[in-house]
């Protein structure tokens, strides 16, 4: 197959090139504008549950489902022990402006009251004195995009009675804040850190890819196949959007993974193509100087002949890769939460247009550019670029630094096993610690101000802020005072409200409760949701809130992980079989590239649970990331095992003994791995730059895996494994061996 696309790519370029080119204009298309059906930005969301069909679930449905949707406005910036008579007439004056807004319901705020001192006026002033809340109902029963039409023109008079406020009141502001407004905020933010992540990743990655190829044409193949994999995903993702909801932050995640993957296997194709050059060159009796080039028939023969070769061979791997990512990304997709679901089918998307784009659009270009990738760069005769690019470049001998770091390897093979295993449980010590959380609030923007108008609510107004744990008894109000006496006990509580009636089921009661911990999803509060749930009130009993949702989730996920690793295993087990031939290798695959992921998750978790390397300390990691690390960082260190593995092979079917073979494979895949590692490492740091933090999480746990995976384990765990092997990394049963033969996947 892949000999059949090399002929037809080597002959055929701008076909491909075109049909290419059409596709992601009309992904771009539906991305940006959406056919009248609006851009994908318009089109994402965050869900407010995230496994359905759990208690949490159907909390948030009951509590949530009943009434027009509710717009909260903070007033701050007040003093209103001096001043509540001028701002009791200022509301008698502008109530109006909000009550009489088209679709509005109701509207209340504490100076409605006759009795200011009535617990529900309390409730909506702040305990500082220095704020207030209206509360704006819209109407029942309003479609989605009268809700939204409402909601803006609150947000207009809502800016409106602000100016008007701070006019009258220096100081004073108010803000809207509702579930609309927080997710255009988060959405917001990730257009913000998608930018900003890829302004700073993709020009280091260029200048990496330019010292390494010492050139900017060949350079730039990768690159540009990673933005049209991209851009055709974005469009796929688009379309996604009608039938299940896409989170804002996945395309931030999916961003991430598209240009290491596409950048990882555009490497390797560009290089192996000028190591498949060089050798028809040498073959022509051309010198590699550059100091005499073939005629243009002559060198689109043997571009050709080169390209053939490289997806023959380059591509086959390539394409073995995307595969092992995407079955390690297929064990997210039996999880229950769809937002795992969404993530997976995203990911696997995205690695098949990766490879897609490395071995058709990347040669394609390659054909198309001709003699001028032949022609040695310009940047080759700068002295200083030219010592760096000879020293770092990629290589097409089988004899230099990476060899003699496998030689040195293979002579103490046991001394640089047990060296590494060692520094793996270091960076692993610290997950005795680590805790995970799943919190909405985790993703506001931190200086947004509807950010700190909903901290506000949390801070000053006990009886409004988010409920740590909501509970709905299948029983009336009058009969559940020893349900709220069993709630009062529980530790750290500072508020339980008064039982009242779901308005559509007079004999349901909802409860909720607050409890003054700092982290609301942490182990006291799940361990509070536990016990409620073992609670025997008499009748039966629904326990929600945040920490509920969490737990619920990590039980879908420990539901599904059995199922998830047997396909992820068997996968990949199948898989690294039919490329070696062995039942050692994959196996011996599977435990190192565990142990490199377990390492990476300590060190993740020291730095963002202490606050270490400048990143801001948190309560936990959140739990949808280590999630998505746990399958894209094994299938990024499955990438470098494929990388080195197949070169290893080669050599030792071509007759090289084992050892040797290690050498020349590390050797011609070393400087691939390395710099793919560091162009990788810089693409994630670059999204570390944003300002949400569970995007801060995921590139630094990525670029961590990738680093460790990259030296330790590639440059040194692997060799001394296959040193102390020896002929057994090779090992199947004979039936095996014949199965093999017939079906393998090798150049």
């Amino acid at each position: 197959m892949f000999d059949k696309l090399g002929v037809l790519v080597a002959h055929h370029p701008w076909r491909f090139i075109v049909v290419w080119i059409l596709v992601t204009v009309v992904a771009a298309m539906g991305a940006l504008w959406g056919f009248g059906q609006g851009g994908l930005f318009d089109r994402l969301d965050n869900s407010t549950s995230l496994v359905k069909g759990t208690d949490s679930d159907e909390v948030n449905e009951l509590t949530s489902s009943t009434g027009g949707e509710s717009v909260t406005i903070v007033v701050t910036g007040l003093d209103l022990e001096s001043d509540a008579a001028a701002v009791t007439q200022f509301m008698a004056d502008h109530r109006a402006d909000l009550a009489d807004i088209d679709d509005v319901d109701t509207e209340a705020d504490p100076f409605l009251f006759p009795d200011p001192t009535a617990p529900q006026a309390q409730a909506m002033m702040s305990d500082k004195s220095d704020g207030f809340i209206i509360a704006v109902t819209l109407k029942d029963g309003l479609s989605a995009d009268d809700s939204a039409t409402a909601e803006a023109a609150v947000a207009d008079a809502t800016t409106t009675f602000s100016d008007d406020l701070a006019a009258e009141f220096d100081g004073a502001s108010a803000t809207l804040v509702s579930q609309q407004s927080m997710t255009d905020s988060v959405i917001g933010q990730v257009q913000k850190d998608l930018v900003k992540g890829e302004s700073v990743g993709l020009p280091v990655a260029l200048l990496l890819l330019i010292i390494v190829f010492g050139g900017l044409l060949a350079a730039g193949l990768p690159i540009l196949g990673a933005i049209i994999a991209i851009g055709v995903g974005m469009g796929i993702i688009w379309a996604l959007t009608f039938s299940i909801t896409v989170e804002a932050f996945i395309l931030n995640i999916i961003s991430i993974i598209g240009l290491a993957l596409s950048i990882d296997y555009g490497l390797l194709v560009v290089s192996r193509y000028r190591e498949e050059l060089a050798r028809v060159l040498t073959d022509d009796g051309y010198p590699l100087d550059g100091s005499r080039l073939p005629d243009k028939d002559r060198s689109r023969h043997l571009v050709a002949v080169a390209v053939r070769r490289t997806i023959a061979t380059a591509g086959r791997t390539v394409t073995f890769s995307a595969m092992t990512i995407a079955f390690a990304l297929a064990g997210l997709l039996v999880m229950k939460a769809d937002m795992l679901k969404i993530i997976a089918a995203s990911g696997i998307v995205v690695a098949i247009l990766a490879v897609l784009a490395a071995i058709t659009v990347v040669p394609s270009l390659i054909v198309i550019l001709n003699r001028k990738l032949i022609k040695p760069s310009v940047i080759t005769r700068v002295p200083g670029l030219r010592s760096l690019v000879k020293a770092v470049g990629d290589s097409s001998s089988d004899h230099g630094v990476f060899s003699k770091l496998a030689r040195g390897v293979n002579k103490h093979p046991w001394i640089v096993m047990l060296g590494v295993i060692i520094i793996l449980g270091v960076m692993a010590f610290p997950l005795r610690e680590l805790q995970a959380r799943t919190s909405f609030t985790d993703y506001l923007p931190e200086d947004a101000a509807v950010t700190a108008a909903y901290n506000t609510i949390q801070d000053d107004y006990p009886a409004l802020k988010a409920s740590t744990i909501t509970v709905v008894a299948d029983a009336a109000p009058a009969d559940t005072a020893d349900l709220v006496t069993h709630l009062e006990s529980f530790d750290d509580v500072s508020y339980v409200s008064a039982p009242a009636a779901l308005p559509d089921d007079a004999n349901r009661t909802v409860i909720n409760v607050t409890i003054d911990v700092e982290n609301q999803v942490g182990q006291q509060i799940i361990d509070d949701v536990e016990e409620l749930r073992g609670y025997d009130a008499g009748y039966d009993i629904l326990v929600g809130g945040p920490a509920a949702l969490q737990q619920d989730f990590v039980e879908s996920i420990i539901d599904g992980l059995p199922l998830a690793l047997t396909i992820i295993i068997v996968a990949v087990f199948i898989l690294m079989f039919l490329m070696t031939g062995s039942l050692i290798v994959p196996i011996k695959a599977l435990v190192i590239n565990s142990l490199s992921l377990v390492a990476s998750f300590g060190a993740t978790s020291w730095i963002f649970m202490e606050g270490h390397l400048g990143m801001p300390q948190q309560l936990g990691l959140e739990t949808f990331i280590l999630a998505c690390i746990a399958c894209f960082g094994f299938g990024l260190a499955m990438d470098y095992e494929v990388f080195l593995l197949a070169r290893i092979k080669e050599y030792y079917d071509a007759g090289v003994p084992n050892d040797e073979a290690v050498e020349r494979g590390l050797q011609r895949s070393g400087r691939i791995i390395t710099s793919a590692a560091a162009i990788i490492v810089a693409v994630f740091i670059g999204f570390t730059f944003g300002e949400m933090i569970p995007i801060k999480e995921a590139g630094v746990a990525l670029a961590i895996t990738v680093i460790t995976d990259a030296t330790l384990v590639r440059m040194l765990l692997v060799p001394a494994t296959m040193t102390i092997l020896g002929k057994w990394n090779w090992w199947s049963p004979k039936p095996l061996r014949k199965l093999y033969s017939k079906v393998h996947l090798v150049h």
